[in-house]
């Protein structure tokens, strides 16, 4: 009897979870813009970012060490 409530209750269950979110006639929608109309590829720069030197002064606060 267990076996059975668990297997109703199981399916009754899996039908609530698999309905769809979307309101009715969400599939017959047309796109608000054409498909065809893209984002501009952005591209990563192939140098490195940074200062091209090492920095040798102490940044602001930090006094420079004394030996």
């Amino acid at each position: 009897m267990r076996r059975a409530l668990l297997i109703a209750v199981g399916v009754v269950v899996s039908l609530l979870a698999c309905r769809t979110t979307q309101p009715a006639g969400t599939e017959n929608r047309e796109p608000i813009q054409d498909p065809a109309q893209r984002e501009p590829a952005q591209l990563v720069p192939a140098e490195p970012p940074g200062p091209a030197t090492p920095i040798t002064e102490p940044d602001a606060g930090i006094p420079p060490s004394q030996p």
